[in-house]
């Protein structure tokens, strides 16, 4: 036997065994008792039986052979050999992973410690539970939930979740009987004595697989974990993990990160974090390789075998791997469960799932007479299926599909009636397309979504791109696909759009521009996706529907009609008189809007609107005096949780000719126009959403007249955030970015923090300060001067939309804007000061001449 060919494995399976001899090593074996087989005496060179956690019973064994026959490494590919392969490697010199940095990765609390002292960043708070009092205490530190864990278990053994004060008495029994007892049914090499209390992490969870050379850290691939908030058993897993490439590239860095923090340099490390809002941070970490079959899902999908790395590499036997493995295909384990209380009657079909096409493979647990437990932790389940296929989503929909029709374990209800068990329900991914007719600078999505693990289209406008000065990107971006259309009134965005909800799973659409928001109901509906359809968003669409629910529900508005000719748009003007306004039913900022102030006007118009004869698609409102307010906010579960009202100093459909500021304030909240407009903001989205509307969460936007004579009367309103720059007021009021809370309703993601649901008869939220916006409007030619960006600390935003030496167009609409500002003020009247003031010297450093 030579000694540089011989191999120390401290506990092993039989195939790390079979790995070890098939590269051409001699083993030396120490194995528990309770996991010795035929085989591994068959191919080890020795075998020591012997409890292997105990290092005063390993240590004289180890002595022993390293006289003879004599070995050149030391490692353990399981959790509870770890340690003392640690420590052989320190005793002799080894190299790879020592005991020192194998017990600060092991030991969960100590591992805590060790990060919050060198890495304070990415710490998660965390606490010794020796008392029942220490969970009240650290309930009271860290709020509530938060988690109980043995800092030296597996399998999630004993992990507990502390919902509330309510629950500290039954947590602390349950650790009392815990404590003392083996961490699994099946083996006896851990005893639970210690626990941990620590923060809890929000947020999808992953393990990264990585191999590691000296300190270069190779992240073969992120595995993706499918959960259950009942309860810590993992239901699944695949890889590669489905991921956005920012996301991929964080979770990356963060392991990277950790593993440098921690000090291991060499070997196979199977990390758990979590893709918190506030980044990823480390649930656990382990110097071996995943349970569950994760190596050999590794291994189909990238033809990279762990087990065999992790053997081979400390005798120079196996090339390194590349920084970053690309995958081949993908894979996914799915587990099987069964309903609690239930008994196994019978198990069949594991043999013929096994010779399935795409299984790797079959594990089953459950025995005859077996009585199914509720699950808690993995131990709970039944079984596993690993199979493989061309990506990890048809991987995890071809794994259920071998299940049912292959495996059959029947369970039997205390009654004589039976079941099969089943595949663990995987939650289904939440995948995202946008409709997107706006800049892109301005709708940072990803940040927006930071959980969201799924895929993200986005279909987007070219000239809303390039109008805003914005290079339109050659690439994806940060999503899933990307895909810029000419014109994105077309009839292939809509084809474009079936064809990717089709084809990818999307779960939601979202839009957030007016002309979008029917298309984008129309989508939902078609294919019965979650949110707001046709006849749901239809009312604050047509201006028509619009003005008939409200006049129904009592709330004032203009006189109008719906002219189909122009006899009849006459006939209007002869009872109303002139002015009168002319706009389009299913208009948009203020595009086309005409306001008509006698009768040349009128006919010019007349003749220009039905020259080609009737038509139902504009309406005729007499004109109503006085100024403009508008009422932005949001709504949950169908009631107003968060809105304000704001007050236009401008005429909105004069974007064509203001060449100075258009300001726009929020009321102040002692102003009597604020609880007015409030009020009518609920009773004009009671008539518009009526019960059984699936329309319950949305932003909305909302414009009314007031009058000279002190009379509101309602204009238009939107289910969605307004325009301009009204997001970022909204932001600057309350800290909540209506564009944000718009696309996550849609994504299918909870509330941004500060939305709460409005309880009873509770009065809305008072803002933090008063805000405005500046809006300058492109003025046609050459653009000779901008100014710089300005440095004043109330301003909340800063935006030019044009650079020097381009020629542009006159406004077109009332977005189309040269620059544009949000601040912020105590009061409304300091606010207007502020704002006037900027306008005016952004007036003074632009210099706009004629195109050559």
């Amino acid at each position: 036997m030579n000694p540089e060919r011989t191999l120390v494995l401290v506990g092993a399976t039989d195939e790390t065994v079979r790995k070890a001899h098939d590269l051409g090593l001699s083993v030396l074996l120490l194995q528990h008792p309770t996991k010795v087989s035929e085989e591994q005496n068959r191919l080890a060179a020795a075998v020591e039986v012997v409890d292997f956690t105990d290092w005063s019973l390993v240590e004289p064994l180890v002595r022993a052979w390293h006289e003879s026959p004599g070995f050149a490494a030391a490692t353990s590919l399981t959790e509870p050999g770890l340690e003392n392969a640690g420590r052989i490697n320190d005793l002799y010199g080894l190299g790879g992973t020592g005991y020192e940095v194998t017990a600060r990765i092991r030991d969960k609390a100590a591992m805590r410690r060790y990060v919050a002292e060198h890495d304070p960043e990415h710490a998660v708070g965390a606490q010794p539970l020796r008392t029942r009092e220490d969970l009240d205490s650290f309930g009271a530190s860290y709020g509530f939930p938060f988690i109980v864990k043995p800092v030296d278990a597996t399998a999630s053994i004993g992990v507990q979740r502390v919902e509330g004060p309510q629950d500290v008495d039954r947590i602390w029994d349950e650790v009392a009987r815990l404590s003392g007892t083996r961490t699994d049914r099946v083996s006896s090499l851990f005893v639970l004595k210690d626990f941990l209390m620590e923060e809890f992490l929000d947020g999808p969870e992953f393990s990264v697989e990585s191999f590691s050379y000296a300190g270069r850290h190779v992240i073969v691939t992120i595995t993706e974990k499918f959960t259950s908030d009942g309860h810590f058993a993992e239901l699944g897993h695949a890889v590669p993990a489905r991921l956005s490439e920012a996301d991929e590239d964080a979770a990356r860095a963060a392991v990277s990160g950790f593993l440098d923090v921690m000090g291991l340099r060499d070997g196979v490390c199977h990390t758990e974090i979590r893709l918190t809002p506030k980044g990823p941070r480390v649930i656990e970490g382990h110097n071996r390789i995943g349970g569950d079959a994760i190596p050999e899902l590794v291994r189909s999908a990238f033809g990279v075998d762990l087990n065999t790395l992790a053997i081979a590499h400390p005798f120079g036997l196996a090339e390194e791997l590349p920084d970053r493995p690309l995958p081949r295909g993908g894979a996914c384990v799915r587990t099987l469960v069964g309903a609690p209380g239930t008994r196994v009657e019978s198990v069949a079909g594991v043999e013929e799932a096994r010779a399935a096409e795409g299984v790797i493979d079959v594990r089953v647990s459950a025995r005859p007479g077996d009585d199914v437990r509720a699950l808690k932790d993995n131990w709970d389940r039944l079984g596993l299926i690993a199979v493989a296929a061309e990506d990890a989503t048809a991987a995890i929909r071809r794994g259920a599909e071998v299940i049912r029709e292959h495996i059959r374990i029947t369970l039997a209800h205390p009654d004589g009636t039976t079941v099969l068990a089943e595949p663990a329900e995987v939650e289904p991914r939440a995948n995202l397309l946008i409709l997107h007719r706006n800049p892109l600078g301005p709708f940072p999505y990803r940040s927006w979504l930071p959980e969201h693990t799924g895929d993200i289209f986005v279909l987007a406008d070219r000239g809303k791109i390039e109008l805003a000065g914005e290079k339109v990107p050659d690439g994806p971006l940060d999503f899933t696909g990307l895909e810029v259309f000419d014109d994105f009134d077309a009839d292939e965005v809509d084809a474009r759009a079936a064809e990717l909800i089709a084809a990818h799973g999307i779960t939601g659409v979202t839009a957030l521009h007016e002309a979008d928001m029917l298309r984008a109901a129309q989508l939902r509906e078609r294919f019965g996706l979650a949110g707001a359809w046709y006849d749901d968003v239809l009312p604050f669409r047509d201006k028509a529907l619009m003005k008939e629910r409200a006049d129904e529900a009592g709330i004032e508005i203009a006189a109008w009609t719906l002219a189909r000719t122009a006899d009849e748009a006459r006939r209007f003007v002869a009872e109303q008189d002139f002015p009168v306004v002319f706009k389009h039913r299913n208009g948009f900022n203020s595009i086309g809007l005409l306001i008509l102030e006698d009768e040349a006007a009128f006919e010019e118009c007349l003749t220009e609107v039905y020259g080609a004869g009737e038509r139902d698609d504009v309406l005729l409102e007499d004109f109503v005096p006085g100024r403009m307010c508008h009422v932005d906010g949001l709504v949950v579960d169908g009631r107003v949780a968060l809105a304000w009202p704001s007050q236009y100093q401008y005429d909105l459909a004069s974007f064509g000719s203001d060449a100075g500021p258009r300001i726009d304030l929020t009321l102040d909240p002692d102003d009597p126009l604020t609880p007015r407009l409030l009020g009518l903001a609920d009773e004009v989205l009671a008539a518009l959403t009526p019960e059984g509307a699936r329309l319950r969460d949305y932003a909305f936007h909302m414009e009314v007249f007031h009058t000279p004579d002190d009379r509101l009367v309602l204009c238009e309103s939107a289910c969605r955030p307004g325009g301009a720059k009204i997001r970022e007021v909204f932001d600057a009021l309350f800290g909540v970015h209506l564009g944000e809370y718009a696309v996550r309703v849609d994504a299918g993601h909870g509330l941004p923090d500060g939305v709460r649901k409005r309880d009873g008869s509770s009065a809305l939220p008072a803002p933090r300060c008063m805000a405005g916006q500046a809006l300058m409007m492109k003025q046609p030619g050459l653009v000779r001067a901008l100014p710089p960006l300005p440095d004043e600390p109330w301003l909340a935003g800063f935006w030019l939309y044009a650079e020097v030496g381009q020629v542009i167009a006159p406004a077109s609409g009332s977005s189309d804007f040269l620059a544009a500002a949000v601040g912020t003020a105590p009061t409304r009247a300091e606010c207007e000061r502020r704002l006037r003031a900027l306008g005016e010297w952004v007036r003074e450093h632009s210099q706009i001449g004629d195109a050559p």
